[in-house]
């Protein structure tokens, strides 16, 4: 494929994921304060009231639907507000109306306080925050809002969902920023595949999302306890099908499961296949990790993702000579949002990737927040602690990442608690294969623990105590012992681009040697699993990170 399919990477930045799954009306049911400051002080209403030639037919669905007086309050709004010109030609298209007067049944009352929930945000996102992908926070609607940069860099060529561009932006006001759109965004009502069928680009993929039962999994918004499910769907367009001579679903069967026509089985070739184009979360294309996979609907099978800097390469080959193949989104079709999700294009068939096994660095205290600490911050048993999910310890007591000066690590932090019985984490999904396990943390002490660990619910390896250090296992010239030798005694020196506040190397440091936990983990399948680590004896517990290395 030409290169100008292939996704760019705008602003250099990835969103983190908000995982909210429903979100409180909080337009409703407010007590109201107006001001009658000066113009730099003006409410958003006032600043709308004041631009009538631009905005009024806005303010008419304000006041509609009883909000008008929520943007005359004090707080922090993010308001995308379309011209009068796009407020007409919407009405028009969908109520055959050329005023808002006569919007008058309650389903057109109930829409429209959708509408002005799916167009604001509780808080202010100026435009110098807009990267390719989703706005990082929920609408009042319970939705996300994209940017886009379709057509290149720069505010003049901003969409919004792929449906508004700017005309005004950055608009202050005491109480939030506006956005002048030329635009009305449809709020998301229909689910991922629904929305693909509308667009009749994706004919193939759609009758095989039916024939294998996936067309009503990923319709699904909400789960049996109401909380809402996101799909991240990566699908071939009919043109793509083509360019691989399959031209109907027929065709795709006869590719995929040539001899086997009971594709709801989920041993089927083509169920398989379907399961393998979708995670069970959300990414827009800045979400996607520079370097990780990605787990799938179908089990034990994720999507590698690897990230250049113009290039998303989605299970790129590892033959390390020049034929390196990937697949890649096609930027024109990609980060399509939907009530439960969003879709992409890629650029060629998509078909089940077994990756080898990979060197994989699990740091517990890389955090975006992380940088700024000065002395550490704690963290409830309930609060997110880290990149990874769920970790968990027993009892359920708070942590802390710890802030160090004396720490050779890249972001000068170690993961520090006391009095647990363990702590476990699930890990980043390791391909099949055979591993090294290694831990790291500053050891040495008389205060610290010492640990066994466990992987999945079994013991594995030997007990790390981190009472000990270098010298202590090798004496004092520790530091003339060769790597054999302190191979043989469990351990290797830290990581050399690991450099404290004193520029100190880990690798010259005799409290920060990796303990090697085992080097014959079989994995398997791919997937990922629970880390734990459980006191023999209690202590303080800086630990740092975890590796995951390949053994041939």
């Amino acid at each position: 494929m030409k290169n100008n399919k292939l996704i760019t990477w705008l602003g250099g930045l990835c969103l983190c994921m908000l995982l909210i799954n429903s979100c409180e009306d909080n337009l409703d049911g407010t007590t109201f304060f107006t001001t009658d400051g000066e113009t730099d002080e003006m409410t958003i209403i006032e600043v709308l009231d004041d631009n009538p030639e631009l905005f009024s037919m806005y303010v008419e669905f304000l006041k509609k639907t009883e909000y008008y007086n929520a943007f005359k309050s004090y707080g922090d709004y993010t308001c995308f507000v379309p011209t009068n010109t796009a407020v007409k030609a919407y009405i028009q298209e969908k109520w055959n109306a050329t005023t808002v007067d006569e919007l008058t049944t309650e389903d057109q009352q109930e829409f429209l306080k959708t509408l002005v929930k799916f167009h604001t945000l509780p808080s202010r996102r100026r435009t110098n925050g807009f990267v390719e992908g989703r706005i990082d926070e929920l609408t009042y609607s319970g939705d996300y809002l994209t940017t886009s940069f379709v057509d290149g860099g720069g505010i003049s060529n901003v969409t919004i969902n792929r449906e508004a561009r700017l005309v005004q932006y950055d608009i202050e006001a005491n109480n939030g920023v506006i956005h002048g759109i030329d635009a009305v965004l449809p709020p998301f009502v229909e689910a991922v595949p629904k929305i693909m069928e509308d667009t009749g680009k994706y004919t193939i993929f759609i009758e095989a999302l039916k024939q294998t039962g996936y067309y009503d999994e990923f319709s699904k918004i909400y789960n049996d306890d109401g909380i809402r499910i996101n799909f991240t769907v990566l699908a071939e367009s009919d043109i793509i099908y083509a360019e691989n001579n399959i031209n109907s679903f027929a065709d795709l069967a006869s590719v995929i499961s040539p001899d086997d026509s009971d594709y709801t089985d989920e041993n089927n070739a083509l169920n398989r296949f379907m399961a393998y184009h979708a995670t069970n979360d959300f990414y827009y294309s800045s979400d996607f990790p520079d370097d990780a996979f990605l787990s799938t609907i179908l089990p034990n099978n994720a999507l590698k993702s690897f990230k250049t800097d113009k290039e998303l390469k989605i299970n790129e080959s590892e033959t390390g000579g020049d034929v390196e193949t990937w697949t890649s989104l096609i930027a024109a079709e990609s980060n399509l949002p939907a009530k439960n999700g969003v879709y992409h294009t890629v650029d060629k068939l998509l078909t089940i990737f077994i990756p080898k096994a990979k060197y994989q660095l699990m740091d517990f205290t890389l955090t975006p927040s992380i940088g700024k600490l000065s002395n550490g911050k704690w963290y409830g048993p309930d609060e997110d602690r880290g990149p990874y999910t769920n970790p968990r310890t027993f009892p359920a007591i708070k942590v802390r990442i710890l802030a160090s000066s004396k720490t050779p690590t890249e972001n000068f932090t170690v993961w520090n608690s006391a009095a647990f019985t363990w702590v476990e984490f699930d890990t980043p999904v390791l391909p099949k294969g055979k591993y090294e396990v290694r831990v790291s943390g500053n050891q040495g002490n008389n205060g610290r623990p010492v640990f066994q660990i466990y992987w999945d619910n079994e013991p594995i390896g030997k007990q790390w105590d981190m009472r000990d250090s270098l010298k202590d296992i090798f004496g004092s010239n520790w530091a003339d012992v060769d790597s054999l030798t302190l191979r043989q005694g469990g351990y290797v020196r830290g990581l050399k681009e690991n450099i404290d506040r004193y520029g100190v190397s880990a690798y010259d440091s005799s409290g920060w040697g990796r303990f090697i936990v085992t080097s014959d983990l079989l994995c398997p399948v791919q997937q990922s699993h629970v880390i734990r680590l459980e006191t023999i004896k209690s202590g303080g517990v800086p630990i740092d990170y975890v590796e995951f290395v390949p053994v041939d």
